[in-house]
This record gives C-alpha cells, sequence and structure tokens, in this order.
C-alpha cells in the first residue's frame, strides 16, 4: 500500500516552511515544502497572509484543493478575505503548534473547521473618517493636506482632526506616515 500523499507547506520565507513540515512531521503528518503553492496538488499548509496572496487562494478553490492558511495575527476582516477567497481554515500564528496539527487532521479528513472571529467586520470609522481616508490616502494622496481638504470642503485643521481620529482607531503603531496609514487602513479592511 503506498504511503499516504504528503502535506505541502509553502512560505514566502523557507524558515518558516521548514518549521512548520517539522510540526507537522513530528505529529504523524507526511509533509513537504514546496516552491508552487498554485501548482501544488492536494492540501497546502501556507503563510498567505499579505494582501496581494488571495490570487493564490482563489486559483487553489477554482482547483478544488483545500489550503489552510496559518501565520500573522490578523484582525477579522482579513480573516474573512482569507475565508471568502477559498482557504479551508486560518490558524494564527499565536496558536500552539498542535493546534495547526489538529486543523490539518481535521481539514485533511474533509471535515469543516469553525473560523476565528468570522463574525461580520465591525465598522470603526464613521462614513466621513472613510471619506475622508480614501481622499487623503487614495484618492488624492498626492496632494498636500491643504489641498485635500480644500478639495472635501473643509478646514486643514478639521482635517487634521479627521486624521488623527483615524490613527487613534486604527492604532499609532506604524501609521505616522501616509503609507503606513493607508496599509494598516487596508490590512485592517476599513478601506478599499
Amino acid at each position: 500500500m503506498p504511503p499516504p500523499p504528503a502535506v505541502a507547506v509553502w512560505s514566502r520565507w523557507r524558515l518558516h516552511a521548514d518549521a512548520v513540515a517539522v510540526v507537522l512531521t513530528e505529529h504523524g503528518i507526511s509533509s513537504e515544502v514546496v516552491d508552487d503553492p498554485v501548482a501544488t496538488a492536494g492540501l497546502l499548509v501556507a503563510e498567505l497572509v499579505a494582501v496581494g496572496d488571495l490570487h493564490v487562494l482563489e486559483a487553489r478553490r477554482r482547483g478544488d484543493r483545500p489550503t489552510v492558511v496559518w501565520g500573522g495575527t490578523l484582525p477579522v476582516p482579513r480573516v474573512a478575505a482569507l475565508r471568502d477567497a477559498g482557504a479551508s481554515a486560518y490558524v494564527s500564528g499565536l496558536h500552539a503548534p498542535r493546534e495547526l496539527v489538529a486543523v490539518v487532521r481535521q481539514v485533511d479528513g474533509g471535515q469543516r473547521v469553525a473560523w476565528p472571529g468570522a463574525a461580520v467586520p465591525v465598522e470603526v470609522l464613521t462614513g466621513r473618517e472613510r471619506d475622508v481616508a480614501q481622499a487623503y490616502l487614495v484618492q488624492w494622496a498626492d496632494r498636500t493636506r491643504a489641498e485635500v481638504a480644500t478639495r472635501l470642503g473643509m478646514s486643514e485643521r478639521t482635517l487634521k482632526v479627521h486624521i488623527a481620529n483615524i490613527r487613534a482607531k486604527a492604532g499609532h503603531r506604524g501609521t505616522a506616515t501616509r503609507d503606513g496609514l493607508l496599509r494598516t487602513l487596508t490590512v485592517r479592511g476599513w478601506i478599499g
């Protein structure tokens, strides 16, 4: 009788993939690190937590190939986006290795896995704050604060207050620049 197919493991960072493969193997799950997450047949355990990784999940879903996403500590909207793109399960990088192993076994056995915090995303920004964020960070990102305020029909001081409120809600870490604030709001799913 041939051995069961190995669970494929992939990450942009080979060291991460190697570590997960070792954990799986130590728990009796045959695993191998692969170079191409899209072309890999069978179950894939992948670190697909970057914003641009959803295409991998969508391609694997079209091929009816299950994918367990692991790593990171993603907010609810990002977890929901993974689910919607076709992931079979998500395991945060904060979970113990045995929890990843349990989820891999469930998915490999064809069982459904409960999604952590996959409730309806909570809208934290007000409608006006979303409009300001969109204008300041996307639509007119190449303009000065004064120019953006004028285009929005408000004073620069009012724009500054909105931006300060948005930063406070997003958390100040990594949001001191426009790029940092845009990245944080995009990852949280608060801006499109």
